[in-house]
């Protein structure tokens, strides 16, 4: 595959960094040109990728509110893994 057949990387007017409780968060929600479900990873302060896209969601607004569901359920915690979370502050 060359690069004229890599699909293209559309983000979502929602991908932006938040910060929450001091900890920084950059979330993406995008999809490609050839598959219309969105994708959902969200780094964190250390680098730490998490990536929510099961099932693909079908809008950016059903993929931010994902977002905003686990942060309410799990907390900031469920962006880190465990050695991050021994960290002071977590």
């Amino acid at each position: 595959m060359d690069a004229e057949d890599d699909p293209e990387i559309i983000f979502s007017e929602h991908t932006q960094t938040v910060t929450i409780d001091g900890h920084r968060f950059d979330v993406e929600i995008y999809k490609t040109s050839i598959h219309p479900g969105r994708v959902l990873p969200a780094e964190n302060q250390f680098g730490t990728l998490t990536v929510s896209d099961t099932p693909p969601f079908s809008g950016d607004v059903l993929a931010w509110r994902a977002f905003e569901e686990l942060l309410r359920e799990e907390g900031i915690e469920a962006f880190h893994n465990k050695k991050e979370c021994r960290e002071p502050g977590l």
